[in-house]
């Protein structure tokens, strides 16, 4: 900041001169920069995440959306243009090798082994069998 200038507004009043405010005006060296403020519709849940991330990583929603115009400036197109699972219904689709890992693990943990003593019994008379067992005592 190189000089620091003082605006007065001063008026009269019967004769006399009343200060009525003083205001100091910082004057840069640096060119004015012109912002413009972007207003946009974000349904809540999504607003309150991204921020929570935002804020996790060190950004704040101002910079998300300029590095988002700085993309399009750059690349023409949105940062991610993935179609909607509905585009891709009855498309073939291959997963990698990584996925398919990854979708045997989820399987797995979810899966439970049913006890020798089941069998090949349906699962309709286990349940019925079951909750016979367990509310036995209401009856």
């Amino acid at each position: 900041m190189a000089v620091v200038k003082e605006k007065k507004a001063a008026r009269q009043t019967a004769g006399k001169t009343q200060v009525t405010c003083t205001a100091k005006k910082e004057v840069s060296d640096k060119p004015a920069r012109a912002d413009s403020i972007v207003t946009a519709r974000v349904p809540s849940e999504i607003k309150e995440q991204g921020n929570a991330v935002l804020k996790k990583i060190g950004f704040t929603p101002t910079e998300l959306v300029n590095a988002a115009y700085k993309y399009v400036l750059e690349h023409e197109e949105l940062p991610s243009t993935f179609s909607s699972l509905e585009d891709l219904r009855g498309q073939h689709r291959t997963l990698t090798p990584e996925q398919k890992e990854k979708l045997q693990e989820r399987m797995r943990a979810m899966t439970l082994k049913a006890p020798d003593g089941w069998g090949e019994r349906p699962f309709k008379e286990l349940l019925d069998e079951a909750r016979g067992e367990r509310y036995a005592r209401f009856a």
